[in-house]
Parts: structure tokens; sequence; C-alpha cells
């Protein structure tokens, strides 16, 4: 088997080859070279394209949206040495991450590492963001090399690579999404397998393949599979699934089912991998049960994320004019606005797919190989199948669909397979580029490296929209810059830093209470009937990332015990009395409102029901928005008026009050402080009874069991403090059903099955058969 085209040496023919082999130290130094000035002209795209020469990295260049979930996890792997739990978010539990696994361990090692140099966390958010630009030049690169291409045919498919539409676009909002640096090691173990350089097999002289794992080749599948699983879930997901149809294009090629076992094994050691990753979750869920809510979802997703072949192809949004000054001869932008201009389409992450002019044209050339008649050479062949596997996976009503419906909806955005499709498309550009000059002879082969600097010139300015380059760009009527607008972000974050700076120094190591409620993670933005904003998911973490030793109640994971009580809390805010005197009495010394989701006249009766009794707003943010009030006067208040003993009761009460989880199963779609309206379930679900008190407890539950479905149901419920058989109907009235349960301390899960008496069709994927409506948990007090 001829494996030259994989190795390090450059095809035959390139201008640089040489008639005498050179020595291996040599050749090595200068391919380390090549690298170093394709990363170094990355970084001087960075720098001229974003004026990074002026700008101030310890403020985010993003403060807002997932950049805002993504700081936090930044600042306490640099602070604490993992992002698993944090003790100054969720309080007064600690926020816990077990159930929402950020599993990207490579990344947060850069990370970590960078920490030990730069111990600003948001100076190694934004360094850390920068340098995968150079990291993905520098694997694609080297991939390339390993294909045998030349070395400007490598290092403009690298830089094209690196600054793909996809990167940019998300940014420091999809922070890990954005660093896809492994990406191209992890094509390159696909490409071997097609080609027959089978890892954990090992060729024999007569053409057939033995076992062998002690190999070069076996080592760096290993170690790129291991990467592969600690560098983002959806790229390890959709690697498995390449690597799966390697392993059959190879199966076939080679005509040997070693071929589809060599992938299979490499898979297996991903999946491994990715099990390791997740390894703190495992005894967590065994201890505390699965909660299955903050990372709900639903079949459709597929189709609400698919990929679109239409916004793979489409000029970049915003794309630069073509021109000279204010004679713009064509406006490419204006497609792609003519494409969404519709309210029909649905773009969701779609619009930031583009691969730009030069890959949408490697894209469509693999697709239609894919039918013409032609014998598709090395690496043409792999290309082109690996290329429609993905398509017909991640396109909308295609193969990731079923597989969602039928195995898992975990994986619901197909669409990011979109930047494996750029990378298999510039590989067959810059191959086909490559292979022309080779096929040339005397003045014309000189011109290899022109041509792919050209490439390279048009490519960048072609994926880049007008955003970058502030000198050079057109700017359009009304158009803010990409320099403004980060003067902007800069600013907005430097006063949100002097703001919580005077909060912590008022309250010292207190715990602030976050109001209005918002869940986390993936809360739905908050607004209050007649309020004048909305609260985005992750706004309310600002507080921890500016601040040293405050508590923030804020990060508490949805479904656990903390986030319910907090949910019970903030729903009894029309109470104000009795919502503030619970927030005092479980330790909180300070409320921070943000008024963009609240009633303006709700804020104003709670500004007075705080200040009344002995509480003081203490600051206002400039933007006027937040509001932060001392609650400690308003504890002591309550300390006077209520007496030590029964102050101190009180608290006891909130600590140790009995709580019921919703866990496996279950979905409730109630606002906050209504959740006890209803909660949907499929075939099972299981709630769990948290007793958090040394004592045995006595409680009364009441609630109502309906079927959404025509027929009658029956529920078996089963658990160590409630078990019954239940008949549930479709009556919109249901009779009420009520049970006594005795609830020694600790948990206790209770799960409840559902058989309705005939088949049913669901209305959706997630297929509920019946709610819990109007549920209550009645406590009977002890007798003395």
């Amino acid at each position: 088997m001829d494996h030259s085209v994989l190795s390090a040496e450059p095809a035959q023919g390139h201008d640089h080859a040489t008639a005498a082999t050179p020595h291996p130290t040599r050749r090595w130094a200068a391919e380390a070279a090549w690298h170093l000035l394709a990363a170094l002209v990355t970084v001087g795209v960075l720098v001229a394209g974003w004026r990074l020469d002026m700008a101030d990295f310890r403020a985010p260049f993003t403060y807002e949206y997932d950049a805002l979930l993504i700081l936090p996890l930044v600042k306490a792997t640099i602070e604490r040495g993992s992002h698993w739990t944090n003790e100054r978010l969720g309080a007064p539990g600690v926020q816990e991450l077990h159930d929402f696994p950020i599993v990207d361990h490579l990344h947060f090692a850069v990370i970590w590492v960078l920490g030990r140099f730069f111990p600003d966390p948001v100076v190694v958010f934004n360094l850390f963001y920068l340098l995968t630009y150079p990291l993905t030049t520098l694997s694609a690169m080297f991939v390339l090399r390993r294909l045998g291409l030349s070395v400007p045919a490598a290092a403009t498919g690298g830089l094209l690579f690196a600054f793909q539409p996809y990167h940019y676009l998300r940014g420091q909002m999809h922070y890990f999404l954005a660093a896809y640096y492994v990406l191209p090691l992890t094509v390159l173990v696909m490409l071997w397998i097609c080609r027959g350089r089978l890892p954990f097999f090992e060729a024999t002289p007569d053409g057939s393949y033995k076992f062998r794992v002690r190999t070069a080749d076996t080592l760096a599948a290993v170690l790129i599979a291991v990467a592969t699983a600690s560098a983002g879930a959806y790229y390890a997901f959709f690697g498995c699934a390449l690597l799966a149809c390697a392993g059959v294009y190879a199966w076939v090629a080679l005509k040997t089912w070693k071929g589809i076992a060599s992938a299979g094994l490499v898979v297996l050691v991903v999946f491994v991998a990715g099990l390791v990753n997740h390894a703190p979750t495992f005894p967590y869920e065994y201890r505390y049960g699965h909660n299955s809510r903050p990372h709900a979802r639903m079949a459709e997703d597929a189709e609400r994320y698919g990929l679109k072949i239409a916004q793979l192809v489409l000029p970049v949004a915003q794309h630069n004019p073509v021109g000279i000054g204010d004679d713009v001869w064509f406006d490419p932008a204006a497609v792609r606005s003519m494409y969404q201009a519709p309210s029909f389409k649905e773009l969701n992450e779609s619009e930031w797919d583009p691969v730009g002019l030069i890959a949408a044209i490697g894209y469509v050339m693999l697709l239609v190989l894919t039918v013409v008649p032609l014998r598709r050479q090395w690496p043409v062949g792999p290309l082109v199948a690996l290329t429609v596997f993905a398509t017909l996976l991640s396109t909308l009503g295609g193969f990731g669909a079923v597989f969602n419906l039928l195995v898992s909806a975990q994986v619901r955005c197909y669409n990011r397979v979109s930047i494996y499709i750029a990378f298999f498309a510039l590989i067959l550009v810059c191959w086909l580029i490559d292979r022309f000059f080779d096929s040339r002879r005397g003045w014309a082969r000189r011109l290899r490296w022109p041509a792919f600097l050209a490439v390279g010139v048009f490519g960048l300015w072609d994926q880049t929209n007008e955003t970058w380059f502030p000198d050079l760009r057109v700017a359009k009527p009304g158009y803010v810059g990409a320099d403004l607008a980060r003067e902007k972000t800069a600013e907005r974050y430097w006063k949100d830093r002097a703001f919580f700076e005077r909060v912590e120094a008022i309250l010292g190591e207190g715990m602030v209470f976050t109001y209005p409620y918002v869940e986390y993670p993936e809360g739905q933005p908050y607004q209050e009937h007649g309020s004048p904003g909305t609260i985005e998911s992750y706004e309310m973490a600002r507080g921890y990332l500016h601040t040293h030793s405050l508590r923030w109640s804020f990060g508490a994971m949805k479904g656990r015990e903390w986030d319910t009580w907090m949910r019970d809390v903030a729903g009894s805010w029309a109470n104000r009395e009795r919502f503030l005197a619970r927030l005092v009495s479980a330790g909180f010394e300070g409320l921070l409102v943000d008024t963009r989701g609240m009633n303006p006249g709700n804020f104003a009766k709670l500004k007075e029901a705080i200040e009344r009794p002995g509480g003081a707003l203490r600051e206002v943010h400039p933007d006027g928005r937040l509001y932060f009030f001392d609650l400690r006067g308003h504890r002591e208040y309550l300390r006077r008026n209520f007496g030590p003993a029964q102050f101190d009761a009180m608290a006891r009460a909130e600590y140790e009050s009995l709580l019921v989880l919703w866990l496996r199963g279950f979905n409730c779609y109630e606002p906050v402080g209504y959740e006890w309206r209803s909660h949907w379930c499929g075939k099972s679900g299981q709630m769990v009874f948290v007793n958090r008190s040394d004592r045995t407890i006595t409680a009364v539950a009441k609630m109502q069991f309906r079927t959404i479905f025509k027929n009658t149901a029956r529920l078996r419920i089963s658990g160590g403090v409630w078990a019954d058989e239940v008949e549930i109907g479709p009556d919109e009235r249901p009779p009420e059903y009520a049970v006594r349960l005795v609830i020694p301390p600790g948990r206790h899960a209770v799960r409840i099955r559902c058989t309705p008496a005939v088949s049913v069709l669901p209305t959706d994927s997630r297929n509920e058969l019946f709610t819990v409506n109007n549920f209550k948990l009645i406590e009977i007090p002890a007798d003395p």
C-alpha cells in the first residue's frame, strides 16, 4: 500500500522539491518555519482586521448573551482550577454543572495555562479566543501538508479555514464552537482510513492487514481521538459519524472488514474519552438522580437547527460591496438579504454558516462529482463520500432528524457540521489548484505562489464582512464600525465594574439575591407584564464577574433544590413583606433588582417595602436599570420585631423546608411562581421528595391527574414514601387526588409510570401522556 501521499514529504513536482532528499532535521526546520510564518500572517490579519493594537484586552470583546455563560467558567477555571462547581454562584447553595456538563476540557486546560501568565480572566477570555485563529491555521496547514499539498496551497487553505465566517460570527458568544482547531486532525484520521492507512492495523507486504496496537499511526489516532472528545461534544459527535462513513468507504474500497473495524476502534476511543470527560456527572446523578430539565431537547430541533444548503453557499451577511469608493458595482450582501427577507424562513444559527465563495465552489463540485461518471482519484473520492454523508446527515429532513427521533435529541444543531464541510471543500479546491501547477512547466509553474496569494487575499476579503478592516471598508450610511461597537462594549463593561465594586465595598462577603429570577442555564428572557424590557439568560452573571467575595443567587441549576426554593421565593413577590422576610431569614444581605424585567408599579411597591422598615437603596447603576438594596437594616428590623428565637426559627424553616423536585421525564411550561399549575410527563417521570430537616415530616399531597388523550390511562406510582395505582381520564376538571405522606429525612424518589388504554398518537416528539395539575404539598405540624 502506497502511503507516501500521507507523509510529511511534499509531492513530487512541487516547486520547492529538490533532486536530493533534504536532511530530516532541515526538512522539519523548514516546515516549522513555514508554519510559524503562516501563524504570524494570521496574527497580522487579526491585528489589522480588528485593530487589535487599539483594543482594551481588559474588557471582553463580547459582553452579552452566551458570552456571559462562558466568562464565569473562565473565571472559575483560573481562580479555582475547575469550572464544575462554584460556591459564589447559586447562593445560598453552590452552583454545580453536573446536570449541564461542559466537557471541553482541552480548551479549559489551555485557559488554565494562560491563567498562570495572565491572572485577569477577561484578558484570558480574549486571548484564548484570538489564539484559536493561529491554532486553526497551524492545524489545517499541518494536515494539508500531510496530504501532500505544497506550502503555498497548505498555507492558503489553513488561512481560509481559520477565517471562516463560522469562526468570527459565532465568536465569543459560541466560544468553544469557535475553537475548532482540532477538527483538521480528526479529518486527517478519516482520510487515513479512506486511503487504507488503518489505525490499529498494519499493512503487510501481501496487501492484508494485521491487528497491531503498538504502531505510530495507532498512537497518533488515539491522541487525536482523545483530543476530539475533549474539544467539543458536537465536533466529537460529527467526527464519530464521519469516521463511520470513512470506515464504510474503506470497507468497500479495500474489500476488507478491517477498514470499518479500524474506524470503529477510533470511534470507541472517542466514546470512552467522552465518558471520561463526563466522569464527574455519573456519581452525582447516581446520588441525586437524573435531572433532564437543563438540557431538555426535542427531536423537532433537528429541523429547526438543521443545515441549509442555501445558507451555506450564499455570501456572508454584511458582505463587503464590490466597487470603488461610493461607486458600488455589486453588493453580495443583498443576495443574502433577498433570501432572508421572507418572514417564514427560520434562520437561527444557519445565518452563521456561509463558507465563502471559494469553499462554496468546492462544495458544489463535491456534490456534482457524486453523480458525474468520472473516476474519482485520491483524495477526491473520500472527500465526495464524506461531504455527501455530512449533507445527508445534517440537512433539513435528513438522517440526523431520524437519529434525533429514534435515538437521542441531545444533538440538535446539525447546521454546525458546516465547518467540517468547509474543510472538505477547501481541501478539494487547494488540491486541484496545486495539481494544476504540478502539471505545468517553465514559467507557468512559477506562478504557483502568486496564484495562491491571490486566492488567499480574495478569500479573506470574501469571507470577512464589513466589520473587518475598518480603515479599508466602504462604510454604508448609518453603519456602526466594529471599533466603535467594541468601545461601547468596553464602556458598558467598565460601568458595570465600577457599580459592582461599590456593591462589594458595601457588603464585603455577603450574599446578594438577584431579582427578577432567571433560571440557569438557557433560561428564557424574563419579562413581567408591563415591564420596559427583557433580561437575557445570563445577564445576572455580571455581578459575579466583577466581584471577588460576594455570593450571588443566580446560577443555581434549574430543577435542583435551591433553584426550586428560589422559584418559590420569587413567585411570592406579590406579598412583598413575605418575600423580603424569606430572603433575609435565608441569609441574604443584599438585593439586586433589574428593572427591565419588572413592572414599574411593582418596583415602586417593592422599593417602599424595603425602605419602610429599615432597608436602604444604596447604589443605582449609571444606566438607571440596576438597583442595589442593602437588606441588613431590614434584617435587624425583623430580628427586633419577631425576637431572636423566632427569627432563627424562620431561618431554619427556609433551610429545612420540604421540597419536591420534578426530574427525569417531567416538563413544566408555566411562568415562575406558577409551576404548581401543571407538570407534563410522558411514559415515565421521577419526583423526588427532599426532607432537608433532621426529623420525619408528615404532609398531604393534593393534585389532579389528567391524560391529554381521549381514552383513560393508568398510573403506577412506586417509591418508598408513596405507592398507588390510579386510573385517570381526559376530563377538563378531573377529581382531586390526595395522599398522606410520611417523609423521613433525606431524599426519596417516586416514579410514576403511565400506561394508556390504547396506543396514542403524540402531538410532538416528547410524547407527553398526562399532566399533574394544581399540585400542593401541605406539611402537617408535628404534635407538641
